[in-house]
């Protein structure tokens, strides 16, 4: 029984083809655009108190929801959908990016203080402890920017809860739906937390 084949110089055709279409695939892949949230500017109208009447305040890695746990930027739409920016990205992960951004708000807006995140690598005496959970961090396509977060403050080096407390703010997007726009209003809205939290420390 004799089998048939296919001549190799039109193999070899078929595989050159084949890498042509997978490079030109390549290049019509548009590049991925990479965004940071950005932290309140400290007052420097504010002097700060000496090193021997600093507190020290532990803030814990901000908790935050499933659906932001990605590196893309995601958006609300109408319908209950939610819209994943393949292309537009946070700079690193989100969950350590709103924690260190939170932690240099709160030390803006407490000048007599030092925040430090936690875990901390060695043993340090800490005035308070401060946990945070967002339940919504995220714009939605033609409106507002939308940060809803539970709270809680200890005392006595994290012994002793002393506030309960639950911020949710807004913030306009100069342009809506646009990346960079999202990032900054969700920026402003970390600002506008740390506020609230300061107040319940100071």
């Amino acid at each position: 029984m004799r089998i048939s084949m296919a001549p190799i110089p039109n193999v070899r055709r078929l595989l050159l083809c084949a890498c042509a279409v997978a490079l030109l695939a390549a290049c019509g892949t548009p590049p991925s655009r990479f965004y940071h949230l950005n932290a309140t500017a400290p007052d420097a109208a504010q002097p700060r108190s000496g090193e021997g009447q600093r507190r020290v305040i532990g803030l814990d890695g901000v908790e935050i929801p499933g659906y932001l746990d990605r590196p893309e930027l995601v958006l609300r739409a109408p319908g209950n959908r939610l819209v994943v920016m393949e292309f537009d990205r946070w700079g690193g992960p989100i969950d350590e990016m709103v924690t260190r951004t939170l932690l240099r708000n709160l030390e803006a807006d407490l000048p007599g203080a030092e925040v430090v995140g936690l875990p901390l690598q060695r043993d340090f005496p800490l005035s308070q402890v401060v946990e945070v959970t967002l339940d919504r961090f995220d714009a939605t396509e033609g409106g507002p920017a939308v940060l809803e977060a539970r709270w809680r403050v200890f005392d006595q080096g994290g012994d002793r809860l002393r506030r309960l407390g639950h911020t949710a703010v807004q913030e306009p997007m100069a342009e809506a739906a646009d990346p960079g726009a999202v990032a900054d209003a969700l920026s402003r809205t970390l600002a506008r937390l740390a506020q609230d939290i300061a107040s319940a420390l100071r």
